[in-house]
């Protein structure tokens, strides 16, 4: 009888990657894997109505919510939109009640959600957002930033920012914000100022702010809570006000893991601190593939959000490298900012001469398409797989598009030699993967 020698085929790992509602999965050589960054493992609190409460008995840098009643009745609560996951619905009625002890009446509140530059929300995300309860409770609207009725001009602020905000924002007597702190590829962090700037702001204010991270490496500003970003914004909203923040920090699972509550520049840079121990995730040395999804959900709608996980990936990926991109964009590049879709991602020097001729009017879309700019010029391909946009659309965007995740992976690591690895990025659009060479 013939033998043959028995050839050894490389062992295969599987990972389990975020699509949408499902799961996909993805098999790499053994050999070629380098790791899976995602969120740390940290337990949720056992009550989260009590650490709501226990954050709003220990406000930081700030007198708490009955010190505000000197300031009037008129109220404004601004919370977040459907493309974060701030448990507003659990806040709200906590902090109506507190405010309803302070003498403010539920007929003095208003809630408005803080949909900054992005749609607005339906009823079902609406009544999602902020909970039934609430809804019956007080009055509730939206923010628009496209209608200039909605708008007063503030002036400019010492360092030549245009004030365009919200009229019945800035007409409140008491300003308070509710969001979640998780990391962010401009501000540096989620929370805080942000729920006023972009949040309730004209399309001139958030043109100005956006078009100034866009000059930074996003190295320099991604996790960085004093970035000059962050920092702009702060000036910002220290002039048109707010009050009182509670913000959250969540785990994966999107539980409560703390609660701050108090100023807008305190408490956030506390819950910074907080927010850390979950979002960042060491990542031993540069990888040459990044395979990463556009999770968790709320980001995967559509490229404006989704980019997110593009430039999260940015950080630890070498030069020359590629990201392979699985988001489901159900809503397709951005109803909001069409001149994304028309102009695709390019750098900086691309995007300044389209905004000086006049050619592209949106300056906000300029500015993230920049940044994402910023990580195509260092010769890093970006493979989009989704079931939302076409090969025609995809490539418009300087995308690749890639019909199937796996043949993606396998074809992708043919480009590079047999010592090459592949970091898997788990929740993308949060994690903040931190290479253990660096300081960040």
């Amino acid at each position: 009888m013939n033998t043959f020698p028995r050839v050894a085929r490389p062992l295969v790992v599987r990972i389990e990657m975020n699509y949408a509602d499902e799961q996909l999965d993805i098999e790499v050589p053994e050999n070629r894997m380098l790791a899976v960054a995602d969120f740390n493992e940290v337990p949720g609190v056992s009550d989260e109505k009590a650490e709501i409460e226990r954050a709003l008995d220990n406000p930081i840098g700030h007198q708490g919510v009955n010190s505000l009643s000197s300031k009037g009745k008129k109220t404004v609560v601004l919370v977040d939109d459907a493309t974060r996951p701030t448990p507003a619905y659990r806040i709200l009625p906590l902090l109506l009640d507190r405010l309803n002890g302070a003498g403010i009446e539920d007929r003095h509140i208003t809630v408005m959600a803080a949909v900054g530059t992005h749609r607005m929300m339906n009823g079902r995300e609406m009544k999602e957002k902020i909970g039934e309860e609430t809804l019956r409770r007080v009055s509730v609207v939206s923010h628009y930033w496209k209608n200039k009725e909605m708008l007063v001009d503030m002036g400019k602020t010492p360092s030549g920012v245009p004030l365009s905000v919200n009229r019945r924002y800035v007409e409140a007597d008491i300003k308070i914000g509710i969001g979640h702190i998780a990391p962010h590829t401009q501000a540096g962090w989620t929370g805080g100022a942000k729920i006023v700037q972009p949040g309730v702001c004209g399309r001139e204010t958030t043109d100005y702010t956006h078009w100034l991270s866009a000059k930074y490496d996003l190295r320099d500003l991604m996790g960085v809570a004093d970035n000059p970003f962050r920092l702009e914004v702060e000036s910002v909203v220290s002039k048109i006000g707010l009050d009182f923040i509670v913000n959250v920090v969540l785990n994966k699972e999107e539980e409560i893991v703390k609660a701050v509550a108090g100023d807008f520049v305190k408490a956030h840079r506390a819950g910074v601190q907080e927010a850390k121990k979950i979002y960042c995730s060491p990542v031993t040395t540069p990888a040459d593939v990044v395979v990463c999804d556009a999770y968790p959900s709320c980001y995967g709608l559509d490229i404006w959000q989704t980019d997110k996980a593009v430039m999260a990936s940015y950080l630890p990926i070498k030069k020359g490298g590629t990201i392979i991109l699985l988001a489901p964009l159900p809503e397709g590049v951005s109803s909001e900012h069409p001149e994304l879709a028309k102009f695709g991602h390019k750098p900086y020097a691309h995007m300044k001469k389209l905004v000086e001729s006049g050619e592209m009017t949106d300056i906000n879309a300029a500015a993230a398409s920049s940044q994402v700019g910023q990580v195509l010029a260092d010769d890093i391909r970006v493979l989009l797989y989704t079931t939302g946009l076409t090969k025609q659309e995809t490539e418009s965007i300087d995308y690749v598009y890639a019909e199937n995740p796996q043949n993606a992976v396998d074809e992708t690591l043919k480009r590079y030699d047999g010592n090459s690895k592949v970091l898997f990025l788990k929740n993308a659009c949060e994690i903040l993967p931190t290479l253990q060479t660096n300081n960040a």
